[in-house]
């Protein structure tokens, strides 16, 4: 069995204080790797999903790496670039010092199962894309891992999630993904970011996942954006040496925005 660990949505700001809909995205994120750690201190792997970093600086993403150091894990760390990414600090600064520190691996092998890690950012977007390049690299590491279970972690949403605003900001060519996943048997999930809620369905014979964000959360089912009364939180997931899979979500509490009803852009 491996046990993976999976943050997402952090919005982190270089500045600690820095706060997003009136909550400090710093401090629920040092409180949910707290809570991960004192539960799940030997992971097998780390999925860190997209939009850590707020304001996108150097500054943020290393603050993220440091978060991190604060626990004894040693497990390798994986990357799932979303929306709000840069792209150059992240290959140039951020996976750098993850080598240094952790490991890190946008294709891991686990004891039974492998894991691979998606860029679904898409420049000037909120929206993501995932490039022909990385579609073919997908097609390229499925057909040559063919007994391996395996799960693909990305942070847009690859299937409609019920929500009008958030389903107009998913990802924009997921059908070109279905039609590399279909081809695979052995993709047993698919994970993702980017919803901000807890989502478990199965399409096309394959599991999508959803986790929560680290920060703030979404109101699921909704015509236009609204956030939950729920604290934040992160998933993890055992994945069996029988191709089977089994996860959860475990919550901190607090951390609830003070005005739910706030609509401001972010």
């Amino acid at each position: 069995m491996s046990l993976i660990l999976h943050f997402s949505d952090s919005h982190l700001y270089a500045d600690r204080q820095g706060e997003l809909k009136g909550i400090k995205p710093f401090d629920s994120f040092r409180a949910v790797l707290a809570h991960a750690y004192s539960n799940y201190p030997k992971p097998d792997a780390i999925i860190l999903g997209g939009d850590m970093a707020q304001d996108e600086s150097a500054a943020t993403y290393r603050m993220v790496v440091e978060l991190m150091r604060e626990y004894d894990w040693h497990a390798p760390v994986m990357i799932s670039p979303g929306n709000h990414a840069n792209l150059g600090i992240l290959q140039g600064n951020l996976i750098p010092y993850l080598k240094s520190l952790f490991s890190y691996s946008d294709h891991l092998q686990l004891e039974s199962w492998q894991v691979i890690t998606l860029n679904t950012h898409e420049k000037g977007s909120v929206g993501g894309y995932i490039a022909e390049a990385e579609l073919i690299r997908l097609e390229r590491l499925l057909s040559a891992t063919v007994d391996k279970p395996t799960l693909v972690a990305l942070h847009h949403h690859p299937v409609p999630v019920g929500s009008h605003w958030m389903d107009s900001i998913g990802l924009r060519n997921r059908d070109e993904l279905w039609e590399v996943v279909d081809k695979f048997p052995h993709v047993k999930a698919l994970l993702c970011g980017h919803i901000h809620q807890l989502f478990d369905t199965v399409h096309h014979h394959v599991r999508v996942l959803g986790s929560p964000s680290t920060c703030i959360q979404f109101t699921p089912k909704r015509y236009d954006f609204g956030m939950d009364d729920i604290s934040p939180g992160y998933r993890w997931l055992k994945l069996e040496s029988d191709g089977k899979l089994e996860t959860g979500v475990e919550r901190v509490e607090g951390f609830i925005p003070p005005d739910l009803n706030n609509t401001d852009p972010y």
